[in-house]
Formats: structure tokens, C-alpha cells, sequence
């Protein structure tokens, strides 16, 4: 019997430790991220083009498109920075923490300040120099332009620039003093050029400001590849599959294919891509990382020692994945608190993480103001407001929140009840009461406004209106809601008795309506 005991106990410690080990298998898969953005002037906020944004930690590095965006796909959880820099700019080093978290895909923006030149490029004549244009005739391998130092100081220079095609830069002198004026010669290879035309940055760095001027040339011998494209399917709130064909190589040799994507038109390989290598006939790919509820411009490409070819241009719009909350309804518990109803009637396909409602005082609540929370998911939304102010306006509606953002439902105004009870006043009238004469009165609550009727009674005087003030008497008769009575000794002044009914709360004193009667 003991034997089997011991058996018994080695073979569930086994199970268990098997089971442990099979929990903390599921929990070892990694959810990878992105991170993206978009850089911006800092003066006129227009799109940067081609600034070198990096990643810290990690070193990563990638240049913006020509709409200022930037992305980093597969990354890691953790906390991370971003490092950007462009000639003409000051260097920026974004002190703002981005977190990634289980494969979310974070966004952050930022701006940088173009530096203050002393520096001015030009063409031969003098006049100020941005693009530097070798077209397409076979014979026109170099051109010139200067740099002139317009600035009050010296200052060091050096060119730089990144490009095959580019054979030669004439050197210049390390120091550029006030008022000089130092030509420059580049030369191309056409040999190196790949069809159609090409563009690459040229940069004029100095100690003192720098300046960008942009190199062109056109190559017209031989045809790029011919590539077409059909609709995209199975398109999510982020993804959408892709599928192109290569034609015709027209003599190439195919060194790449894949797709270019944008949310503008006409998207080139300078846009968002996808490169999926040699190929000589039909292509796919899912994209991914998609913005939700967005129209997407895709062409195929396939690249050659020929040149490019793009296909025709397909449009999509992936799936909007934003709630839908309705109406919110408002029932009054006491002064200082309300209970709110309102419900998510769609989710539209993704998982709400947080819902509930956000109140506000002075303008239309968002989920930054006052807010309670009703749980997750579809369905009904609940939640007491609370601590309100009697007798006040607020705006409330209800809020979803799912990975893409929070969408809110209609604005509700409501008032808060004010605390103050309503009363009636009883018709007064003398009697005679344990062998003294009294007045007989006392008044009715008839609604407590949601709350304790603390103290009941009449106040009179030979004034009207007389209320809780020293300028009048008072009888305290009882508390709580419904009718009381009151009696009051007769005075010994002639004249006509002005009566109120009141009643007290925490949050004030209602008065009824006031009668009178004649003293003899």
C-alpha cells in the first residue's frame, strides 16, 4: 500500500511540473511592434523628406518619405527614443519616451528648426542654386555651381553626399572666410544611371548653417519592366493582400520586385515599400501596419538593370475600426450624484479595452475630464456621477476605447437636483388649546428632493415672508417628508400674522407659500 502511495505522489508532482512547464511556454511568445511617425518644419509644419531618424536603444535608422513619415516595423517591447538629423536642421533628440507594449504600434511626431545659414549656394551667375540638373543628353557629364559665404565670420565646409552615380566632387578649401566665393564641379557617370529619372541630396555642411542642393539626371537607353497589378483583397482594419505579375522583362534582368504604397497618389519606391527580391512572374504580399478607416494608392514595381517599371495605381480603404456609442440617459440619486446609461452598439470588429462615460462642466467631455468606468467589450454602459454640485449643468456622454483610439456618443445636459425640499403651507386658523388660545397651522413636504428632511416648522412674524432669520420666530415640529402641524401662541399684538411652512436639508431650507391671519 505504501508503494503505491509513493508511485501515486511522484506521478502528480510530474504532471504538475509538465503543466507548469507548458503555462510558461504560452506565456514565451513575443508580440513584435512598430513605431512611426511623422517629422515636420518647426517654422512652416510642412513634411521633412529624406531626414535620418534613429532608434534608441537598437541604432536602427531610416529616412523619412516625401510625406515626413518614418516607421520602425518588429519592434520589441520596451522604452525607447529617437534621434533626428538632416543637413540644414538642428539635431534633434526626442526626450519623450515611447513605450511598447504587447505589439502595439506606437506613433510619435515631432518637429525640427532649420539652422541659421551663412552660407548661399548658386549657379555661375550668382543667382541662388536648389537643384542641379544634368538631364538626359549623353554629352552633359558635368556642371558647376558656388558657395558663397554671406555671413560676417570664417567658416569650415565640407560637402557631402551619398550616390553611385555621382563620379566626382572638386575639392574645396577647409575654410571659407567672409564675402568668398568657392566654385564647385561635379561629375556623373550616365554608365551607373538607372532609367528614367534619378535624384539624389548633395549637402553643403559648415560649423555655421548648411544648405541641401539636389542632383538630377535622366537615362533614356532601354525600357524598364512591364508590371501589372490586380485589386487588393482580404483587406482588415491594417492589412490587405497585394498581388502583382511582371509581363514583360523587355530585356532586362530582374534584380527586385515588390510593391509602393501611399495614402497620396502615384506612390514610387521613395513611399512606403515592400521589396521582395528577383522574380519573373507573379508576386503577393500582405501589408501590414495599416492605419485603420484610410485610403491606400498601391503600384507594383519590378526593377531591372533597365530602369523601374510601375504598374497602374489600385486604390483601397481598410476597415474603420471605430466604436459606436449611443445616447446617454441620466436618472437623479441626490444632489451630488446621478446614475448614467448609455451602450456601445458596435464595436465594428475590434475588441473595446475600456467604455463608460465622461462628464464636465464647461465643455464637451472627453475621457481626460471626469470619468467612470463600465468594464470592456460591446453592450451596455453604467456608472454613478459622483461628487456633483446641487443645482449645477453639467455635459456628459459615453466614451469605447479600443487599440485605434476612443470614439464618444452624443452630449447629454442634465441638471443636478437642487436639495432644497418643496412645502405647502396649512391655513391658519385660532383655537383654543389646553385652556390657551393658539394658532393652528404646520405645512406638508411634498418632495424632499432626494434627500433627509432634517428639521420641520413654520416661521411667523408681523412682516411678510418671514423666514429662519433672528427677524422672526420659528417652531421646530418634526422632520422627514409629508405633512406636520404646527401651533402657535397667540400673540398679544394686534394686527395680521404672516406664516411660512419650511423645512431644512443638509443642502438648504425650502419655504412654503405664505398665509395670514388677523389677530384681534
Amino acid at each position: 500500500m505504501k508503494k503505491r502511495l509513493l508511485y501515486l505522489t511522484f506521478t502528480i508532482a510530474g504532471l504538475c511540473f509538465i503543466g507548469c512547464n507548458e503555462k510558461e511556454d504560452v506565456f514565451t511568445e513575443e508580440r513584435l511592434g512598430s513605431i512611426y511617425g511623422f517629422v515636420t518644419d518647426f517654422q512652416d509644419g510642412k513634411p521633412v523628406a529624406n531626414a535620418n531618424v534613429s532608434l534608441r536603444p537598437g541604432g536602427e535608422s531610416t529616412l523619412t518619405g516625401i510625406d515626413g513619415r518614418y516607421e520602425f516595423k518588429d519592434v520589441k517591447d520596451g522604452d525607447y527614443y529617437i534621434k533626428v538629423s538632416k543637413a540644414e536642421y538642428s539635431d534633434l533628440v526626442d526626450d519623450s519616451v515611447i513605450h511598447v507594449r504587447n505589439g502595439q504600434h506606437m506613433r510619435r511626431d515631432v518637429q525640427i528648426q532649420k539652422l541659421p545659414t551663412n552660407i548661399l549656394v548658386t549657379d555661375m551667375n550668382g543667382t541662388e542654386l536648389h537643384v542641379l540638373d544634368f538631364g538626359s543628353a549623353a554629352s552633359i557629364v558635368s556642371k558647376s555651381f558656388k558657395i558663397f559665404n554671406n555671413g560676417t565670420v570664417s567658416v569650415h565646409c565640407v560637402i557631402e553626399y551619398s550616390c553611385a552615380w555621382i563620379a566626382s566632387v572638386s575639392s574645396i578649401p577647409e575654410t571659407i572666410i567672409p564675402g568668398q566665393t568657392v566654385p564647385v564641379t561635379v561629375t556623373i557617370n550616365r554608365e551607373l544611371l538607372p532609367l528614367g529619372e534619378n535624384t539624389t541630396i548633395m549637402s553643403v555642411r559648415t560649423d555655421n548653417g548648411s544648405a541641401e542642393i539636389t542632383i538630377t539626371a535622366t537615362s533614356t537607353s532601354g525600357n524598364p519592366p512591364d508590371v501589372n497589378i490586380s485589386p487588393a483583397s482580404n483587406i482588415t482594419a491594417t492589412t490587405a493582400l497585394c498581388e502583382g505579375r511582371i509581363v514583360n522583362t523587355n530585356g532586362g534582368n530582374i534584380t527586385n520586385c515588390g510593391f509602393c504604397y501611399s495614402t497620396s497618389p502615384s506612390p514610387t519606391l521613395n513611399n512606403e515599400n515592400v521589396q521582395l527580391g528577383p522574380n519573373t512572374g507573379n508576386f503577393s504580399w500582405t501589408l501590414l501596419n495599416l492605419e485603420h478607416n484610410t485610403t491606400y494608392h498601391v503600384r507594383a514595381f519590378a526593377t531591372s538593370n533597365l530602369g523601374t517599371g510601375y504598374s497602374s495605381e489600385i486604390t483601397f480603404v481598410t476597415i474603420s475600426c471605430i466604436p459606436v456609442c449611443g445616447a446617454t440617459t441620466v436618472e437623479n440619486l441626490d444632489p451630488t450624484a446621478v446614475m448614467g446609461y448609455s451602450t456601445v452598439t458596435n464595436d465594428n470588429g475590434c475588441d473595446i479595452i475600456s467604455k463608460g462615460l465622461c462628464w464636465s462642466t464647461s465643455h464637451t467631455p472627453t475621457i481626460n475630464d471626469q470619468i467612470v468606468s463600465s468594464g470592456f467589450g460591446e453592450g451596455v454602459i453604467s456608472g454613478m456621477l459622483y461628487p456633483l454640485q446641487p443645482s449645477t449643468t453639467y455635459k456628459v456622454r459615453s466614451y469605447a476605447t479600443n487599440v485605434f483610439g476612443t470614439t464618444y456618443g452624443p452630449e447629454r445636459t442634465f441638471t443636478t437636483i437642487s436639495g432644497i425640499p418643496t412645502v405647502t403651507t396649512t391655513a391658519a386658523s385660532i383655537i383654543e388649546y389646553y385652556y390657551d388660545d393658539y394658532i393652528f397651522t404646520g405645512g406638508n413636504v411634498t418632495d424632499n428632493a432626494g434627500t433627509v428632511v432634517w428639521t420641520t416648522g413654520v416661521c411667523y412674524g408681523f412682516s411678510p415672508n418671514p423666514d429662519l432669520s433672528t427677524s422672526f420666530q420659528h417652531t421646530e415640529d418634526g422632520y422627514g417628508d409629508g405633512p406636520f402641524t404646527s401651533y402657535i401662541p397667540l400673540p398679544s399684538t394686534s394686527g395680521y400674522l404672516y406664516i411660512r411652512a419650511y423645512a431644512t436639508t443638509q443642502y438648504g431650507t425650502g419655504y412654503g407659500n405664505q398665509v395670514s391671519i388677523y389677530i384681534p
